[in-house]
C-alpha cells in the first residue's frame, strides 16, 4: 500500500524491558494542624502544601499548632512534609470536626486529615508519616488518622493523652496499625525563652525521617538519640535490663515512650500498636506499592507468555536488589499455574511474591556461667 512504502530508514522507540523497578520515596510526613494566622497565600485552608524547608516556618503564624509541629519535625532533620492547616476553634466538638475534616462529593474539595488523600494529586508526593500534634490523642481524631493512613499505606504517629499507665494502655489496645507514642516532650522554646511541653508525634515523626536518611526506612528508629529536648512530660523510668522500669511496662503493650540513658533521651518502641514491627510494616507498604506503581502502564496489555515472564522477572529483579542493600533478607516472585489458569477469560492475572525480614535484635540475652576452671593454671 502506498501508505505503507518507505525507501529509506526507519526507526522505532520500543520499551526498555530491563528498567528497574523504583522505590517510592518513604519519609513524606503528612501534617494536619492549625494556625489562624498564617499566611494564608502559603498555607490555604483545607488544602495540602508542600513544605520542604524550614524557611517556611516563619510563615506558619504564632496561634494555633502548625508552628510548634513544623518547630519540632525541624528540629530533628530536614523533610519533606504535606501540610494540612485547618481553622483554630473554641469548641472541642468543632475543633475536632475541622481537624477530622472530610469530603465534599459536590464539590471535589477536602479538608482536613481526609485532605492528605488528595495530597499526591495535588502536591505529587504520598505521605507516609501522618500526625495531628495535639489532637491526636483525642479518639476521635487518631481513629480518623489511622483510617486514613490505611487507605493509603501510611503509618500514623498517635500520641497518648498522658493520663495513666492504664488508660493509656487501654487506648493503644484500640488501635491495629499505628506506632502509639505516650510521655509528650520537653523542650527548651526559642520563640518563648522557656522549657514547654507538647505531645510528642511530630518530634517523633523528624526523629524517624532522619533515621530514614542516615540509615534507611528498613530500619527502626528505636533506641536512637532524640535531638534538642530535654525529657518527657510524663516521669518514664529506665533500667538496662529491668522488666519492671516504666518503659519496659509500655514497649511490652505495644506503647513507645523517650526515656533517658547514656545521657540523652532516645525513643524507645520497635511495634506497631498489633504488635508488627515497624520497619517490617513499612517494607511492605513500600515494596507493594512501588510494584504496582511501577507496572500500572502495563494494563491492558495482552497477557502472553512473555508479557507474564516480564513482569515476573522484573519484580524478581527488584528483590535481589533489595536482598543485595539488606533491606530484606531474601524475597522471590512467581506465577501460580493453576490459580492462573482457572482465571483464563476474566482478564485478570496473579503473580504471587514472598519478602523475608530481618529480625530486629529487640532482647540480646547474655548467659553467664561461673567455672573455676581457669583457676587450674594457678598450680601448673
Amino acid at each position: 500500500m502506498p501508505g505503507d512504502y518507505l525507501h529509506g530508514v526507519e526507526q522505532f522507540f520500543l520499551d526498555d524491558p530491563n528498567r528497574p523497578i523504583v522505590i517510592l520515596a518513604a519519609s513524606t510526613i503528612g501534617l494536619v494542624a492549625t494556625a489562624d494566622d498564617a499566611d494564608a497565600a502559603t498555607f490555604p485552608l483545607g488544602v495540602p502544601v508542600l513544605c520542604n524547608s524550614d524557611k517556611l516556618i516563619a510563615k506558619a503564624g504564632t496561634t494555633g499548632t502548625l508552628r510548634n509541629a513544623l518547630k519540632d519535625i525541624y528540629r530533628q532533620t530536614g523533610a519533606v512534609v504535606v501540610v494540612v492547616r485547618q481553622a483554630e476553634e473554641d469548641v472541642e466538638a468543632d475543633q475536632i470536626a475541622e481537624v477530622i475534616g472530610g469530603i465534599d462529593n459536590e464539590t471535589g474539595s477536602y479538608s482536613g486529615i481526609k485532605a492528605l488523600l488528595a495530597a499526591e494529586s495535588l502536591v505529587g508526593v504520598k505521605p507516609r508519616l501522618l500526625i495531628a500534634p495535639e489532637f491526636s490523642q483525642l479518639p476521635a481524631v487518631g481513629a480518623a488518622l489511622e483510617s486514613t493512613a490505611k487507605k493509603m499505606n501510611a503509618i500514623p504517629i498517635i500520641d497518648g493523652d498522658e493520663s495513666g499507665y492504664s488508660p493509656v494502655i487501654a487506648a493503644c489496645a484500640t488501635y491495629q496499625e499505628a506506632y502509639f507514642v505516650n510521655g509528650g516532650a520537653r523542650l527548651f522554646d526559642v520563640d518563648q525563652a522557656a522549657e514547654v511541653g507538647r505531645y510528642a508525634s511530630a518530634t517523633v515523626a523528624g526523629h524517624i525521617v532522619r533515621v530514614d536518611n542516615e540509615e534507611g526506612y528498613w530500619h527502626s528508629p528505636s533506641n536512637r538519640k532524640v535531638y534538642e529536648i530535654l525529657g518527657s512530660r510524663e516521669i518514664i523510668d529506665f533500667a538496662v535490663g529491668s522488666k519492671t522500669c516504666k518503659a519496659n511496662l509500655y514497649n511490652s503493650e505495644n506503647v513507645s515512650c523517650l526515656v533517658r540513658k547514656q545521657g540523652g533521651l532516645y525513643l524507645r518502641g520497635n511495634r506497631l500498636a498489633n504488635g508488627i514491627m515497624l520497619p517490617h510494616q513499612r517494607i511492605r507498604y513500600l515494596v507493594g506499592d512501588s510494584i504496582m506503581q511501577a507496572h500500572e502502564e502495563y494494563v491492558d496489555g495482552n497477557v502472553t507468555k512473555g508479557y507474564v515472564e516480564f513482569v515476573t522477572d522484573r519484580v524478581n529483579k527488584l528483590l535481589r536488589r533489595l536482598t543485595l542493600r539488606k533491606v530484606i533478607s531474601g524475597g522471590k516472585c512467581w506465577v501460580d499455574k493453576e490459580l492462573n489458569i482457572s482465571a483464563i477469560g476474566t482478564s485478570q492475572v496473579f503473580w504471587d511474591y514472598d519478602l523475608g525480614f530481618y529480625d530486629v535484635a529487640e532482647r540480646m540475652t547474655f548467659r553467664q556461667h561461673v567455672t573455676d576452671s581457669y583457676n587450674q593454671a594457678i598450680f601448673e
